[in-house]
């Protein structure tokens, strides 16, 4: 039997095409031998091993794979080869898909655009002065420079789906408990979660019915045409820009002519500044735990706004973190009952859009994001294209935690709606 040569053909055209964005500081490892043996083993088979069979995955470089770099953008351990894959990585293997490389990413994670990394600062593909966002902006970019469709990183208060916004890109938060994070390098042990990104949400519906190895009964799960959507009220009072919100009226507009019933809906027990910064507390905190050893070693070389930040959260007094932490509980339990009938929340990804690299990043660019992983729901963010504007704007969506396929599917209903 002749094999096909579509895989090998992807794979080399992915290497040409890198080389046009070697300066944007993307990837920062690629093994292009070990990725032709795996498309010449992916098109040899008779019978695809899965829709991800032969299809290039680019991955964080906080994810462990095999033979690869381990470094989560700390120079400290630039040197660090990992011995074996992470759980996710040996299900996309075993599912015949392609691992490409590993992506730029702030240091430990901890960084809202992609600038801290020991790699340099990632570059976005649809404008070089404006961010790709953080801490998963590597992988973002790879997917919108067009190199890839499909790509790995992790959230933490909104690390994929901010980047996926400003990128233009579809990003997806799972509910935690569906994807075994404990081989990464963690920052934050409670919040930190594996992230999936693609160009479409197709892309991601092939990468989840991957590692989603407990499927989930959606059998009580609404018809599309029977939506019953919750906008925030608190999202109008968080210094939303003006294309942001306007491009939003638009989405609800196109949403309530096509019979899909909005509710404006005051959630008073959210506070999304409040929260956010509750939230950044608790990743700070348990940062400085995770990343015990590189703290207490002076010598270490992580760099001056790292260890200040985790050194400052080392001391907060427990007490005051148990507050934090009931806090989150609370406004936890209260949106699962809120999202109790199924119901999805919308709102802005982001309050703004991407931010020019010259300045700081907006001090509330995970305040709508945070939620999701305080809460411990599945999220997603799909950008919605304007043709008069030449940065992308991206709607968030949320369902209840573990209701995961039933906000894909919806998604990809969205999705073509509104685009």
């Amino acid at each position: 039997m002749i094999s096909n040569n579509k895989s090998i053909l992807r794979a080399n055209t992915f290497f040409k095409k890198l080389k046009k964005y070697n300066k944007y500081n993307i990837f920062i490892h690629t093994n292009k031998d070990d990725a032709l043996n795996n498309a010449l083993n992916s098109d040899k088979r008779i019978k695809s091993l899965s829709k991800l069979d032969g299809k290039l995955i680019a991955v964080k470089s906080n994810i462990r794979i095999k033979s690869y770099p381990f470094t989560a953008g700390i120079k400290e351990f630039h040197n660090n080869i990992s011995n074996y894959n992470d759980p996710l990585i040996e299900l996309i293997k075993n599912s015949g898909g392609i691992i490409i490389g590993m992506t730029n990413m702030d240091e430990a994670a901890f960084g809202g655009d992609t600038s801290t990394s020991f790699y340099g600062t990632c570059i976005n593909p649809i404008n070089e002065n404006y961010s790709v966002g953080g801490s998963s902006g590597g992988s973002a970019a790879a997917i919108s420079s067009g190199i890839v469709k499909y790509a790995i990183g992790t959230d933490t208060m909104g690390s994929v789906r901010i980047p996926g916004s400003y990128c233009g890109i579809v990003a997806f938060k799972p509910s935690s408990q569906l994807i075994n994070n404990t081989h990464i390098k963690i920052l934050s042990h409670t919040y930190d979660t594996i992230g999936l990104m693609g160009k479409k949400v197709i892309n991601i519906n092939e990468l989840f019915d991957i590692i989603n190895v407990n499927k989930i009964d959606t059998s009580n799960e609404k018809k599309c045409d029977k939506l019953k959507i919750i906008v925030p009220n608190q999202i109008f009072d968080e210094n939303i820009s003006d294309d942001v919100l306007n491009n939003f009226k638009t989405v609800v507009s196109i949403l309530g002519k096509n019979n899909i019933n909005v509710e404006f809906k005051n959630i008073n027990y959210w506070m999304p500044n409040h929260h956010r910064k509750s939230l950044l507390k608790i990743v700070e905190y348990e940062g400085s735990v995770n990343l015990k050893t590189l703290l207490e070693n002076k010598k270490s070389q992580i760099s001056e706004n790292l260890r200040s930040n985790l050194i400052y959260a080392k001391k907060i007094n427990k007490e005051k973190i148990s507050n934090i932490i009931q806090d989150l509980d609370c406004l936890k339990h209260n949106m699962s009952k809120t999202l109790y009938n199924n119901n999805l929340i919308i709102m802005p990804t982001t309050p703004q859009t991407s931010f020019n690299r010259k300045f700081l990043a907006p001090y509330n660019q995970a305040n709508f994001t945070s939620l999701a992983n305080i809460s411990d729901l599945p999220s997603i963010t799909i950008p919605i294209y304007e043709k008069n504007n030449p940065l992308p704007f991206s709607l968030q969506i949320l369902s209840s935690n573990k209701n995961d396929s039933y906000l894909l599917k919806i998604s990809s209903y969205l999705e073509k709606l509104l685009q």
